[in-house]
Parts: C-alpha cells; sequence; structure tokens
C-alpha cells in the first residue's frame, strides 16, 4: 500500500469512528430518565409495572421509566425527608391528602401552565373533583379514582342466611350480629383504627358522618363541622358495633389497611369498606375467595369519601419535560386505561369510563352508583394539613372506643385542633 492511499485510508477510517463515536453520544445524551417513586408495586405486582414500564417506554423510546418502589406505611414522611435531603424523584405518587401540604413545602411544581397547552378535552374528561386546586394552583393529575363501597363475602352471607348486602345503618348492625361467631374466628368487620396510615378514616369515619346528614368542613367559615349533633351519633354508633355488639376482629388500635385487607382475604371477615384498588389487592391475596360490591349502607343519607392516587412532577425533578410527558401519559386516555385494566382500578377520566371494556366491568358497577349518589366528597384537597387532621381525628376516635372521651367531647377536642391549622394558613 502505497503511502498515499495509506494515508486516505486511514483519515476516512478515523472520520467513520468519529462519526459513530459522535452519533453513540448523541445517542445517549438524547436519552433521558424519568425516577417515579410510589408505593403501587408491592399492590400491583411487579409483572404489571414491568408491563406498565414497557408500555410508556414504547411510546417514548427517548425517556426510561424508573419505577421506585416503597411500602405505603411512612411513604409521607419519607417523601418529605427525601425533599428535605434534596433526593425527590422527578414524579411522586400522592394521596389527595398530601397535595395542599406537600405544596405548601415547596415540594410540587404546578401544572397549569403545561395543562393549558393539551387539547381542551385532555383536562375537562378528567373527572370534576380532581379539578379542585390548592391556592389558585392545579398541583397534580390523577391515575385512578375511587369511592369507599362494601365488599362482602357471598359465602359468609349465605350461611347465615343472607342474600343481600344491607342498605341502611339499622340493617346493617343486625347483619353484622348474625355474622359474628367468636368461637369461629368469624367477626363482620375489620374496625380500622390504627394510627398508621391515618387514611383509615377515609373507610370507617368519614363517611359515617356524612350519611348521619353532617359534615366534616364548613366551607363558608373554613372551620371543622363534624362536632356537629349527626357527627357525634356517627361515632356512637360505630363505637357500638365495636364495644357493645362486638362484631369487629379483635385489636381494633392495631388493624390498619393492611391487616383489613388481609382479614377479609381470609374469608373469616364478612364485610369491609374499601376502594377500588381494592379489587386488584384482593386478586393478590386470595383470587378464590367469593365476594360481591355493593354502595354503602345508608344512615339519614349518602355519603362516601372520593380519594385518588395523583401523579405530580417534584420541584427537584432533573428534567422536567420528561416528567411532565410521563405525568400526561399516565392520566391519558391510553395510560389510564392500561392502568385502570392492569390494577383494577377505577379510572379518573369520564372518555375511559365509557369505553366498551370498562362498561363490561361490573364490579365497578357499586363505584360509579357511589360516586354519583349525595354526599360524595373529597375535602381533603382543600385541607392544609391533611395528614395531621387524621391523625388527631384517629386519635380522638380511639379515646371514644377506649372509653377515655364520650363522642361530643372527642368531637369538640379534634375540631379544636383542625381550626388550629386552618387558621395557620390563613
Amino acid at each position: 500500500m502505497n503511502k498515499r492511499r495509506g494515508s486516505v485510508w486511514l483519515t476516512a477510517a478515523a472520520t467513520a469512528l468519529a462519526a459513530s463515536l459522535a452519533m453513540s453520544t448523541s445517542s445517549v445524551a438524547q436519552q433521558r430518565e424519568v425516577r417515579w417513586s410510589q408505593w403501587k408495586g408491592t399492590e400491583v405486582g411487579e409483572k404489571f409495572m414491568a408491563e406498565l414500564k414497557a408500555a410508556f417506554e414504547k411510546d417514548h423510546p427517548d425517556i426510561t421509566l424508573v419505577p421506585v418502589d416503597a411500602p405505603f406505611t411512612g411513604f409521607h414522611d419519607r417523601a418529605i425527608v427525601q425533599h428535605q435531603a434534596g433526593n425527590l424523584a422527578d414524579v411522586l405518587l400522592v394521596q389527595v391528602d398530601w397535595v395542599a401540604e406537600f405544596a405548601d413545602l415547596g415540594m410540587l411544581e404546578p401544572l397549569d401552565d403545561l395543562i393549558a397547552k393539551e387539547p381542551p378535552e385532555f383536562f375537562n374528561n378528567i373527572a370534576s373533583a380532581f379539578h379542585q386546586k390548592w391556592r389558585g394552583k392545579q398541583y397534580y393529575l390523577p391515575i385512578e379514582s375511587g369511592a369507599v363501597a362494601l365488599f362482602y363475602n357471598t359465602d359468609l352471607f349465605k350461611a347465615a342466611g343472607l342474600s343481600e348486602p344491607p342498605k341502611t345503618w339499622d340493617e346493617f348492625a343486625e347483619m353484622a350480629r348474625k355474622l359474628t361467631n367468636p368461637e369461629k374466628r368469624q367477626f363482620a368487620i375489620t374496625a380500622t383504627l390504627q394510627s398508621e396510615p391515618p387514611t383509615n378514616m377515609t373507610y370507617d369515619i368519614y363517611p359515617l358522618i356524612l350519611q348521619a346528614g353532617g359534615k366534616l368542613i364548613d366551607s363558608e367559615t373554613n372551620k371543622a363541622a363534624f362536632n356537629s349533633p349527626e357527627g357525634v351519633a356517627a361515632i356512637e354508633w360505630y363505637a357500638g358495633l365495636i364495644n357493645n355488639d362486638k362484631v369487629s376482629v379483635p385489636g381494633v388500635l392495631s388493624n390498619g389497611e393492611k391487616e383489613k385487607r388481609a382479614n377479609f382475604a381470609s374469608g373469616n371477615v364478612a364485610m369491609m369498606f374499601e376502594g377500588p384498588w381494592g379489587i386488584a389487592i384482593q386478586r393478590q391475596l386470595n383470587p378464590n375467595l367469593n365476594y360481591k360490591i355493593a354502595p354503602l349502607p345508608e344512615g339519614k343519607t349518602t355519603g362516601t369519601m372520593v380519594r385518588g392516587s395523583l401523579n405530580t412532577v417534584t420541584t427537584q425533578a432533573k428534567d422536567k419535560d420528561a416528567a411532565w410527558t410521563f405525568v400526561k401519559w399516565m392520566s391519558g386516555p391510553k395510560g389510564m386505561a392500561l392502568w385502570s385494566k392492569g390494577t383494577g382500578a377505577l379510572p379518573a377520566r369520564t372518555d375511559v369510563m365509557n369505553e366498551d371494556w370498562f362498561k363490561e366491568k361490573t364490579e365497578f358497577a357499586a363505584f360509579v352508583t357511589q360516586i354519583n349518589r349525595a354526599n360524595a366528597q373529597s375535602p381533603f384537597l382543600v385541607m392544609p394539613n391533611a395528614v395531621q387532621m387524621n391523625k388527631i381525628m384517629t386519635t380522638e376516635v380511639q379515646n371514644v372506643v377506649q372509653g377515655k372521651k364520650t363522642a361530643k367531647q372527642a368531637l369538640d377536642d379534634a375540631a379544636a385542633e383542625w381550626n388550629k391549622i386552618f387558621d395557620a394558613v390563613k
């Protein structure tokens, strides 16, 4: 090979190598990452989370989704610690109870400008309960919705000679006594009064106050309103079921969401107040359990708590555009339909709820009915520190069940503490 030809060959090779390296470097540079901190992996299973990751990355091949799973118990407090340490994930899954608090702590990015760039139908199809803003700003988008309804074990009902679920408080109490047999370790309900997580109030207590004709917050005065005669009656009725009728699994103060669900899955608990997310959880715990779902029994009126899991973009997100892309995808029709199909969650989009596949899901019917009834409320989104407020209520209801206070005393004390929190953020 002569020197000229060798030189040309070396130059060409060097050029090709440089181009290849440039392309490789460019490819690496273009690949982005979104860390998604959430607790759902343990609930829905690794297989589905892997399917969700693959579906998102197929639609967005330039973004790698990294789900970071952690137990729900303690998730709220860990997120605050991570924020303080400067290592919060890009996208943070939150409960409705946390939005206002996390926003005031500077953890969440407002999404209003990003939402405004989307076609109107994107946000308009999100259920109206999730249009509530905090201090005039939208900090979240839902991935699922849900209202508390009644799960009931059809085998235990049949064995007790019962063919239909209770429709009123009186029927509930009567059936609960028939469904309880301590000698067989069989109980009608699991009372959930464990202090952690404080969301237990969502299931057992707050719906009862609404059903009694009371309310949690006076929207005109922005003060606690649950210490009304109606609220007192609700707590007295609940405590009576536990202390007098003894229809609950023992250990009321140590029974929380995890224990409640495990007890129901065992087949020895007849009824459970639960949201649609419980469908997937029960499928995982005991796929052979025979149960149905009905609207909650009514007191003076109807009532339930509307909840949901919400995605947020954190202020510490390293790539906020990529984080928003994932949040938007999860709350769009494709992502939400995939999530609902895979997890059994109730969609938070009306267009997804109108799809044929969803209408065929009869297990959702009770939740849809419950949400459309009177007093289906989600006050948490406008509570400045819902976690602390729920803990206060939990402590006071525990005091009633333990006989330390009357229902009136306990609710008055809880209301006073709530009002201190309301006053502090004005």
